[in-house]
């Protein structure tokens, strides 16, 4: 008797915390709103979630060329409610739509060259998408950044050589430990690069070329998602070019 008594009380309590379970674990995943703010590095474009916890395997960057004037995100979720949204602020404007019942797309438009890279991250507590668009230009010193995410990259010395740099470095758990060595002009456009792969602490020479006067440039080693084309990893530096 007192066996089924206890089976009874479980049941019971099992019963009270299935009904207590929040709506949210069943609830449409809603995009709420779009933010748009500025960051040293980036551009950062905020979409308010409710509904549902922000799943960043549901979310890719579908149009990562963001050099080119544009970038598109779509997010992919059964029975998703994104309300028309139209957003712009700091040279950059931010459209929401459906395209179709368990899709929404986040458009967005820039001047052309400005940015070079968007990176897609989800954050948690209030749920969020984060979409950052870095700057092009070369970065001011407080938009150098010489620690990836995670330690994905870090620059530990750069030093100008013979029509480029010397750069040491440190890798870790990139996909198949690779990464781009880039140098940009004043105006963003690449002039030198080099692929890297290594394990751990890394040596390397990069060198480039067509600058004609003497301008400020960005030093920078890179990593791409094999998953859409978006940032990874990046590690970035202001540097002296010359011709």
């Amino acid at each position: 008797m007192p066996i089924r008594t206890n089976i009874l009380r479980l049941a019971a309590i099992a019963v009270a915390l299935f009904a207590a379970a929040p709506a949210s674990a069943s609830a449409a995943l809603t995009i709420d709103d779009a933010r748009i703010g500025a960051q040293p590095a980036f551009v950062r474009v905020v979409l308010d979630l409710s509904g549902a916890n922000a799943q960043f395997n549901e979310a890719e960057v579908t149009d990562p060329a963001v050099r080119d004037g544009g970038a598109r995100v779509d997010i992919t979720r059964a029975g998703i409610v994104a309300p028309a949204i139209d957003r712009s602020a700091q040279g950059v404007r931010v459209r929401v739509s459906l395209t179709r019942a368990d899709r929404a797309r986040i458009q967005i438009t820039t001047a052309l060259r400005r940015f070079k890279y968007v990176r897609l991250t989800a954050l948690h507590g209030p749920e969020r998408f984060v979409i950052d668009l870095y700057r092009s230009a070369p970065p001011t010193a407080a938009a150098e950044i010489r620690t990836g995410v995670r330690n994905c990259l870090r620059l530990r010395s750069v030093r100008p050589a013979v029509n480029g740099f010397r750069v040491l470095g440190t890798e870790l758990n990139l996909f198949e430990a690779s990464f781009l060595l880039r140098v940009r002009d004043a105006s963003g456009r690449v002039v030198g690069r080099r692929i890297g792969t290594a394990r751990g602490n890394w040596d390397l020479r990069v060198s480039y070329s067509g600058v004609r006067t003497v301008q400020s440039g960005t030093l920078e080693a890179v990593a791409e998602s094999a998953r859409d084309g978006s940032l990874a990893c990046l590690v970035q530096v202001r540097v002296r070019l010359v011709p």
